[in-house]
């Protein structure tokens, strides 16, 4: 990235940077020790069976329609047909969500393999974290027609993992790219990157505003509670539905996930007319049980009267003919 002003890169440090300054963590090295041991050892978080899910016959399923139709594997990986373009966000369907198999399992197997999915018209990438941005996934769209946009300096993963240059388009905040008559636009985000040693910032880290034509989209990807959601309102929502990180959040980590109420907050900065929490339901990054995010956020969504989305993993939804969000989860603490 050198040579290149980006609004939120440094030069000097080689780094990107938050709109907001940083909160130094409260992660000393003692907790970090208690942390890993606790990420290995104890399985008291997560579910105890499996979760419901539902396979759909996706190429029928999600034909082409008036509204936005949309399938949630697990954590953040959605798949949307948005006018007819497939779309697949985030898409984990590995094993593991770490560089070591042997961490951050998966509850369950996905509930669809790679090979069940229609064609992917495009892959929008968030960040460059494990639980986002998997190689065994990626690498199993390097011989198909399937466009990739990613934050600025994502793209180096995928064209070591054999993705032709031709099929990546990188964007800083702000920026857009258009296909077939839908706006890709990456907007702020307050989080970080780093798969390694030696790349802590050194890629961009960013939401996503996706709009059709008739409809329009935002993913937040990874973000912490900043003023950038209730700006991206003001510039471009409302939204007719959001899907807004809900899972993975500790206290002593404000920097890099929200809380439940914070996630609620964002939905109203946004101007969001629906959403859906994402960002739990499949991995353990995090020490409260798996379910608590969706259990706090539907009661203040209940409270504030903000329509929630809450599918089974699998299912279709078309948001044309929204009906009410089933508590599923609650049967798994029974």
């Amino acid at each position: 990235m050198a040579n290149m002003h980006y609004q939120n890169y440094s030069e000097a440090s080689g780094r990107f940077m938050n709109l907001r300054p940083d909160i130094p963590t409260k992660i000393g090295f003692g907790d970090m020790l208690f942390a890993m041991k606790k990420f290995i050892f104890d399985k008291t978080r997560a579910p105890k069976g499996k979760l419901p899910e539902v396979k759909p016959e996706l190429l029928s399923s999600l034909d082409t329609g008036k509204k936005l139709k949309f399938v949630w594997f697990g954590h953040s990986t959605l798949l949307l047909n948005l006018d007819g373009q497939i779309i697949l966000v985030d898409p984990v369907f590995s094993n593991s969500a770490s560089p070591f198999v042997w961490m951050n399992r998966r509850y369950q197997p996905s509930v669809l393999s790679l090979e069940q999915l229609p064609p992917v018209d495009v892959i929008v990438i968030s960040h460059n974290h494990y639980d986002h941005l998997d190689k065994k996934t990626i690498q199993f769209f390097k011989d198909q027609k399937t466009e990739f946009i990613v934050p600025l300096g994502v793209g180096r993963y995928l064209r070591s993992w054999n993705i032709r240059g031709s099929q990546i388009t990188e964007l800083d905040w702000d920026a857009s790219y258009s296909l077939s008559g839908i706006t890709y636009t990456a907007a702020p985000a307050h989080h970080f990157s780093g798969r390694g040693l030696f790349d802590y910032k050194k890629s961009l880290w960013a939401s996503w505003i996706i709009r059709g034509q008739s409809e329009k989209v935002f993913y937040s990807g990874d973000s912490s509670y900043s003023d950038h959601f209730r700006e991206i309102g003001q510039r471009f929502g409302p939204f007719d539905l959001a899907f807004i990180e809900n899972g993975q959040y500790d206290k002593r980590w404000p920097d890099s996930h929200m809380m439940p109420e914070q996630t609620l907050q964002a939905v109203i900065d946004l101007k969001a007319q629906k959403f859906m929490p994402v960002h739990w339901g499949m991995f353990d990054l995090a020490f409260h049980r798996w379910s608590e995010p969706v259990e706090r956020s539907s009661r203040i969504a209940q409270d504030r009267n903000i329509t929630m989305l809450t599918p089974r993993l699998g299912e279709v939804v078309d948001t044309g003919i929204l009906q009410g969000s089933v508590a599923w989860w609650e049967s798994m603490e029974a």
